[in-house]
């Protein structure tokens, strides 16, 4: 077998676009070889003429497959596919695995390979489909996923003196440097401050309603210096359909108003 080629590998689809008359251009996070982008030809279209259909189908994100491909460059050529199981998502939390796909595309650099990543991912995707705790569900995937791959969030201790963080003090974010005591700062909307209290309880996932607004808050300023300012589509299309739904709503209850 060619050093090129490769049999049988896990992967998830993360994503996946039209390229040229009947093919498809997909992304997938793999098992041992990290991400990796390749040309699935005459993937699309009608059925073949000996009436099969074509594997497009098989290529839908939340799809945990066995892959193979060959080439030797960075875009490869998809030659072995089987479908081990896909997962439906719905609603908010088909926009939340769309979240998490995004994220990857973004961070993951073309074969880099991330220690953990594939069965943190997996982990993720099970929990959306069997739709449990969402919001603590996100934070804990980005919590973890910083950590593998290489960006923690160092919440054991301050950057000022290296003391450990303490329940009854709050804390100045800087992703650049971590928690720094704020002592002279009042916590505001525009100063990023946590108190410890969260913090430890974030490092241990004891995690209760009350505290995601804010580990939203802390993540996303976390996230941001790694992705990049420019929006996440997904947001978009969540808050776009969360819109949309209360707008629905708003309908509803005023034609119920009118009976």
């Amino acid at each position: 077998m060619s050093a090129n080629t490769v049999e049988l590998q896990p992967a998830w689809v993360l994503h996946v676009r039209p390229y040229r008359d009947t093919s498809l251009l997909v992304d997938c996070l793999t098992h041992d070889y990290g991400k990796v982008s390749m040309v699935a030809s005459g993937a699309r279209g009608a059925a073949s003429k000996a009436g099969k259909p074509r594997r497009g189908h098989l290529l839908q994100p939340f799809s945990r497959l066995l892959i193979g491909w060959f080439g030797k460059r960075e875009l490869k050529s998809l030659r072995q596919l089987e479908q081990e199981r896909f997962f439906s998502l719905t609603g908010k939390y088909l926009y939340s695995g769309l979240y998490a796909n995004e994220l990857l595309m973004r961070l993951l650099q073309p074969g880099e390979v991330v220690a953990n990543l594939f069965d943190l991912y997996a982990w993720l995707i099970d929990g959306l489909y069997r739709q449990s705790s969402l919001e603590i569900k996100l934070r804990v995937f980005e919590k973890c996923l910083l950590e593998v791959m290489g960006y923690g969030i160092p919440l054991s201790h301050d950057s000022d003196q290296g003391d450990d963080i303490c329940d009854d003090q709050s804390y100045l974010y800087q992703p650049s440097i971590g928690f720094i005591p704020c002592s002279t700062v009042a916590c505001s909307d525009q100063v990023p401050c946590f108190s410890g209290a969260l913090l430890n309880a974030f490092s241990r996932h004891e995690i209760s309603e009350s505290m995601l607004p804010n580990l939203k808050r802390l993540t996303r300023m976390a996230l941001t210096p790694l992705i990049g300012n420019n929006p996440l589509r997904s947001r978009e299309l969540f808050q776009r359909n969360g819109r949309i739904n209360q707008q629905v709503r708003s309908v509803e209850g005023a034609v119920s108003d009118s009976d």
